[in-house]
């Protein structure tokens, strides 16, 4: 489908914002993994019904795994945070959470994103097909480097009428 001059206003920016913000989730909830033992165990348990609460497909033992390589201080950190905090976690902790994002199945995020654009704009304007392979093989690691690179391929499968 095509995608009509002029689409950097309304509906692209609304369509990247809810993507980004159901991805933004994704990543700082599998920032905050935990579970090698104890607190570790609490993290991950809160991590894990946290990312099933948004949807998320979640392999618990893949999280609990990649979780037992956070430290005891980590681990009480992000617990004190909470899952909506920022909790000032070791370097790591953050190798830890770049490991979990393969604890996901990113597809379920994908599908649910499509599923509001489809809601959004009508499937009239969005084709699906074009957008599951557009999304196929997304690469968090690599989107959250440049934003834009997951915009262009999606946007080939919009139409956006301006109305003109």
């Amino acid at each position: 489908m095509d995608v009509q001059a002029g689409t950097s206003g309304g509906k692209e920016s609304q369509m990247k914002s809810r993507l980004f913000a159901t991805l933004s989730v994704a990543a700082l909830t599998l920032a905050a993994c935990g579970g090698g033992g104890g607190s570790q165990d609490e993290v991950a348990d809160m991590m894990i019904e946290e990312m099933e609460a948004e949807g998320m497909d979640v392999d618990e033992d893949c999280v609990r795994d990649a979780a037992g390589e956070l430290s005891d201080d980590d681990a009480q950190a992000i617990l004190d945070a909470g899952p909506g905090g920022d909790p000032d976690v070791s370097d790591d902790a953050q190798a830890a959470a770049a490991k979990l994002i393969d604890c996901v199945d990113i597809g379920s995020i994908v599908e649910e994103q499509i599923d509001a654009l489809v809601d959004e704009m009508g499937e009239e304007n969005v084709d699906r097909e074009c957008l599951d392979n557009a999304l196929d093989d997304l690469d968090l690691a690599a989107m959250e480097e440049d934003p834009s690179a997951l915009m262009g391929p999606m946007m080939e499968c919009i139409t956006i009428d301006l109305g003109g």
